[in-house]
């Protein structure tokens, strides 16, 4: 993982390529640009890298060993909407170029220019700054923190072991006193709704198995349940 005294614009690059010398030669071009390379040589491998790793940029070859680079580049692109994936290979297939342009990965052939991989290092970099501007605006989608979207991806993302049954008693405790002040009109308070929102996405990086309420609803549909009613707004798209 990167370093606090690491440049903040340096970035994480994912590299996926069986051929030795082709990872070789793509980890030297990124470390010459300033970024960090982690290179593998399956698809397999590289999954195996994401629950520890948040790369902003992927090369990705496509004719690998088990799963194709274009199916892992599939993978990526849903799970990380921001990142730039780029299908380095060369396979010249008309119907991989047209999948690439739908899936919105570039599309490089070997052999290429080095120019072609410093291209794509500098087009993150530039809609990462554009991104970072409209973050300071309010009309960004995303100024508020989109939690309904990757609420679910928490337990694989922390990978924490199961906790003892009085961690779980304990959050589960907390979160029915609030919940249970939340649905009342006359108790209401901004506290217990930081309360319970808190414990639930606790419960989320904990994976705890929360019990569900007598109507049949989880906690999370309840409390978004909750929130709709006292005009907040949802946070687990329940």
């Amino acid at each position: 993982m990167r370093d606090a005294g690491e440049s903040p614009d340096q970035l994480d690059v994912l590299v996926v390529d069986d051929t030795p010398e082709m990872r070789e030669l793509l980890v030297a071009i990124i470390h010459r640009e300033g970024h960090q390379a982690i290179a593998v040589d399956s698809a397999e491998k590289a999954l195996e890298l994401l629950p520890v790793w948040t790369f902003q940029i992927a090369f990705l070859d496509h004719n690998l060993p088990g799963m194709e680079g274009l199916l892992l580049g599939e993978y990526l692109r849903r799970s990380n909407p921001s990142m730039l994936i780029a299908l380095v290979t060369g396979e010249d297939d008309p119907r991989l170029v047209k999948r690439t342009r739908e899936l919105s990965v570039t599309f490089i052939a070997k052999p290429f220019d080095n120019a072609q991989i410093h291209r794509v290092l500098e087009t993150y970099r530039a809609l990462a700054r554009e991104r970072a501007a409209l973050r300071e605006s309010a009309s960004d989608g995303d100024f508020e923190p989109p939690i309904a979207r990757f609420a679910g991806e928490l337990p694989e993302s922390f990978g924490i072991p199961k906790v003892p049954d009085r961690i779980t008693d304990r959050l589960v405790g907390t979160l029915k006193r609030s919940l249970a002040n939340l649905r009342s009109a006359s108790r209401y308070n901004e506290r217990d709704r930081v309360v319970a929102l808190s414990g639930l996405l606790a419960a989320r990086v904990l994976d705890v198995e929360l019990p569900r309420t007598s109507s049949g609803l989880t906690l999370f549909e309840e409390y978004d349940r909750l929130m709709q009613a006292h005009g907040r707004r949802t946070e687990f798209g329940a």
